[in-house]
């Protein structure tokens, strides 16, 4: 009879022996904190190789006999991949003296020169040479002369979506330090330079090759 009356229990409470057996308190086990208010800002990006590897890196597996993890950097294809995005623009209307100012401000030596900031449509460029040799060396009046007068034009461009070899092509045929980016619209969302092409293709012989070919004497005709 005892027996039944503890299966009756057992059946409606679920629980072994009713719920009726041993109970210990639970409480914080001293190993992981209390959850309490955390601190603003985003969450810091850890990569996977540093997962618990504190500052030894991936090189960490190494004090425990394991494999390093090697993580790999995806290869570019298209220009996109390498160009740097949204460059500073000028307008064909602007003086001589504000693009000055803005390569300056933003550490630039070229400015795509567009004919509005909301369209972004590519008319020409300006770079810190054309300001040496057209305005300095022509004595111009950087505060009385616009844009247009000075930019180089017409230019040569590429599209992201071209692959990024064509764009070091242009830059060695024609020998150009910076190409820039233009979508099908006309409008102009960026610009490879050679300092693009070091820092994400990876490849110490192809950046060589580039800055010889755009570094080499120019043949004049006899």
């Amino acid at each position: 009879m005892h027996e039944q009356r503890n299966s009756e229990k057992e059946r409606e409470s679920g629980l072994p022996g009713g719920g009726s057996g041993r109970k210990d308190e639970v409480g914080r086990s001293g190993v992981y904190p209390m959850s309490g208010p955390h601190p603003k800002g985003d969450a810091p990006i850890v990569t996977p190789g540093s997962w618990g590897q504190g500052k030894r890196g991936a090189a960490g597996y190494e004090d425990h006999g394991e494999s390093e993890l090697n993580i790999s950097p995806v290869a570019p294809e298209k220009c996109r991949d390498i160009m740097t995005k949204d460059p500073v623009c000028c307008l064909a209307t602007d003086m001589v003296s504000a693009a000055a100012e803005l390569m300056r401000k933003h550490d630039v030596g070229i400015l795509p020169v567009v004919l509005s900031h909301l369209n972004k449509t590519l008319v020409g460029m300006i770079t810190d040479r054309d300001l040496a040799v057209r305005v300095v060396a022509e004595e111009y009046d950087s505060h009385q002369s616009i844009v247009e007068q000075i930019m180089s034009r017409p230019v040569v461009i590429c599209s992201p979506d071209d692959e990024y070899q064509k764009a070091i092509h242009l830059m060695e045929r024609h020998q150009l330090r910076r190409i820039p980016q233009v979508d099908n619209s006309g409008r102009v969302v960026g610009i490879i330079s050679q300092a693009d092409i070091a820092l994400r293709v990876h490849d110490e012989a192809k950046t060589a090759e580039v800055l010889t070919e755009v570094s080499r004497p120019k043949l004049t005709a006899a």
